[in-house]
């Protein structure tokens, strides 16, 4: 199953159980839940903008963009973390203002293990094609499909500990301080991911020795050319391949095309993370 599949499947998924959070902590005015179908609601949108990025970041490098178009996933995980600190402020918000007072019954709570399964399965999914794949988006997409799971068993946590209030007249204010609880972690996760991909739009980095070396292992039998320079650049998930050849002077064009199409499926079958490749004759 291709990576597009496989996120579509996950983002309808991720799109279902936001929608059921969200329509349960409104119905039951459950603050803690309504924040955390708001986290759900950003890890579907990320799907989505994963799909976007992938198709963008995939096209060939040019003239106007000569390392590729890589950094579009950098944009697009810097949108989320700015997307996911405005949702942080306005989960606080919501927490002051929010004046309806949360009654907790047992029908929540098996709705919300009904969603914990549910994203169970999601991340069974994702985790079973990232390994085999290797693929970063599903990989990124497992890690925030987990943390949403992590989440729904905060909420889960003080829905059962709402149950005690009765005897324990300082639970009252549980709902509350959960609600803050995921708010903290969304500020942490998006800083987080704000800082790391400025820093991935501001500096190009790296230079990855062991692609290099497994590149020149793979093309050091082929007779027809031989290699003058390879270097590699990083563009968030994938690599770009920039390679020098030596080829014959008197080498057709035709010839040489055929070369060049088989030194880059080569080196594509070397690493499923090398995207972006351009072959230059010396």
């Amino acid at each position: 199953m291709k990576e597009k599949k496989i996120i579509i499947i996950t983002a309808i998924l991720n799109f279902i159980s936001a929608s059921l959070k969200l329509a349960l902590g409104l119905v039951f005015s459950f603050s803690t839940l309504i924040a955390d179908s708001i986290q759900s609601f950003i890890d579907f949108l990320t799907d989505i903008l994963s799909l976007v990025a992938n198709k963008i970041g995939k096209k060939r490098s040019n003239k106007t963009y000569p390392f590729g178009y890589g950094q579009v996933y950098y944009l697009s995980n810097l949108f989320t973390g700015i997307l996911l600190f405005l949702i942080g402020l306005f989960i606080v918000y919501q927490v002051f203002m929010f004046k309806n007072k949360f009654t907790p019954n047992l029908f929540i709570l098996i709705a919300l293990l009904l969603v914990l399964i549910l994203k169970g399965f999601v991340i069974s999914l994702l985790n079973r094609y990232a390994k085999s794949t290797k693929n970063e988006l599903l990989i990124e997409s497992y890690k925030e499909s987990k943390t949403d799971f992590i989440s729904t068993c905060v909420v889960i946590l003080v829905l059962i500990i709402t149950f005690f209030e009765k005897y324990v007249p300082i639970l009252a204010h549980v709902d509350k301080i959960g609600s803050i609880c995921i708010a903290l972690y969304i500020f942490y996760t998006s800083i987080k991911m704000i800082i790391s991909n400025i820093r991935g739009i501001l500096i190009n980095d790296e230079e990855n020795d062991d692609i290099k070396e497994t590149i020149k292992k793979g093309l050091e039998q082929s007779k027809n050319f031989k290699i003058n320079d390879i270097k590699i650049i990083k563009m968030s998930y994938y690599y770009s391949v920039f390679l020098k050849i030596d080829v014959n002077n008197n080498i057709k064009i035709k010839e040489y095309l055929k070369i060049e199409k088989k030194i880059k499926q080569q080196i594509r079958n070397m690493n499923k993370q090398i995207k972006f490749i351009d072959v230059e004759p010396i």
